[in-house]
């Protein structure tokens, strides 16, 4: 047979020996013939998404494949089965995109050791994700695929061992779609998302060792055109060089720029607010904190209801702006924080104020979002909030502190992201 012809079986093999995919970290291998055995092989990848960045998957393939075959025998095809375990800190970051199906596509990377040491053949393999629920409230999940190799364009020409070896994956064309049934957004990624995983060390990669005995005829020469479907877009080649970051440690970062209004109560009047939130959200656990930065503003205010007074007013972060955001994209936040007011000055004569100027104690604020709150996003926040009385304003402390201080404060803030 010509060398262009044991080129053409060669490819041929790439599609119908090891035809293998991973569904959403799901890898698909050939399997079973009615003489076959059932083989598996469980693996498990660091994949790189967005949002959540690297986060481990477990993959356990499952097929029927036999154990012996006869050099002239041509390779049928096997029903093909994988299930992949997906970790609670995914559907999480997914959940709070408002995210409640997966979908897409994988490429499988598998090495064919071909029999009497006719070389190895080195394959990708594309398959279709099965659409997989997400859970809400988050927690671990599985998706499956199910599918069939390609059978009949694969005839064994020499005795020996062939071996198949599942080397790599890459998740690509990946869609999380809402309860809606539209594919959620995914910064900076879009309506579809690429992973690359990497076979964590130490893994195994046989999948199935196969004998072909000698005992038929030379086989006649297989169909010199490829398949008529080969995958038409591969993705490029998944990294080899294992993950920098450990999966599924680090908190993601989200940082926000702040407009909004807080009202005085007391004081019968507002101050315009501005600043920005730098938060560190922990997937695992749903939860945040943040660095919470607000810029000086001027209040203007009607005291006793004819009094134009305005303030100079400063804000001093005492810890860290902490709380949550589920799955629901319901986001609530405790921050406490420090009033200065440099200066107060009454119809433009000052009254009071100072370096000193400050409230007693911290004003505790709690904000929640109205609407869902989009990380990627941003969105609204209100919330009431108490300020404390004042000290070190002046001779006429009292009376600033009297027509400032008290409940039923309120804000209104919008949060936008920022990249």
């Amino acid at each position: 047979m010509g060398a262009h012809k044991r080129q053409v079986r060669a490819r041929t093999a790439l599609s119908a020996v090891a035809a293998a995919g991973l569904v959403t970290g799901l890898v698909t291998l050939s399997g079973g013939s009615a003489s076959a055995d059932p083989v598996k092989l469980t693996q498990k990848y660091t994949c790189k998404f967005p949002i959540i960045n690297n986060d481990p998957i477990e993959v356990e393939i499952t097929s029927d494949m036999p154990t012996t075959m006869k050099v002239g025998e041509t390779v049928p095809e096997y029903d093909i089965k994988a299930v992949t375990k997906v970790s609670a800190r995914a559907a999480q970051g997914l959940g709070v995109m408002g995210a409640v199906t997966l979908e897409g596509k994988a490429t499988a990377d598998v090495n064919v050791t071909l029999p009497g040491g006719s070389g190895n053949l080195p394959i990708k393999v594309v398959n279709t994700v099965a659409k997989g629920d997400i859970p809400n409230p988050a927690a671990g999940f599985t998706l499956t695929a199910n599918g069939k190799s390609p059978g009949g364009l694969l005839t064994w020409e020499k005795e020996g061992t062939a071996t198949f070896d599942v080397t790599g994956l890459k998740l690509h064309n990946m869609i999380a779609r809402d309860a809606e049934g539209k594919p959620v957004q995914l910064p900076p990624n879009g309506d579809e998302f690429t992973a690359d995983c990497t076979l964590d060390a130490g893994q195994p990669t046989a999948l199935h060792t196969m004998t072909v005995n000698g005992g038929g005829t030379d086989p006649t020469d297989p169909p010199t055109d490829p398949p008529t479907d080969p995958p038409t877009d591969p993705p490029t080649d998944p990294p080899t060089d294992p993950p920098t970051d450990p999966p599924g440690d680090d908190p993601v970062k989200l940082n926000f720029d702040i407009k909004g209004t807080s009202s005085i109560k007391a004081a019968n009047g507002n101050a315009a607010l501005a600043g920005g939130i730098d938060t560190r959200y922990d997937l695992s656990k749903g939860t945040f904190d943040a660095d919470l930065r607000l810029d000086p503003t001027k209040g203007k205010f009607t005291i006793m209801g004819f009094l134009p007074t305005t303030a100079d007013i400063a804000f001093e972060q005492t810890g860290k702006t902490t709380g949550t955001l589920d799955t629901a994209g319901a986001l609530k936040s405790k921050s406490e924080m420090l009033v200065r007011l440099s200066s107060v000055n009454a119809f433009g004569i000052p009254i009071g104020g100072g370096p000193d100027c400050k409230t007693v104690a911290p004003a505790k604020i709690d904000l929640a979002s109205e609407g869902r709150f989009q990380p990627y996003t941003g969105g609204k926040l209100k919330g009431t909030y108490t300020l404390p009385g004042l000290k070190g304003c002046g001779a006429l402390n009292d009376i600033i502190s009297t027509f400032m201080a008290g409940p039923g404060n309120t804000i209104d803030m919008d949060l936008t992201y920022k990249k």
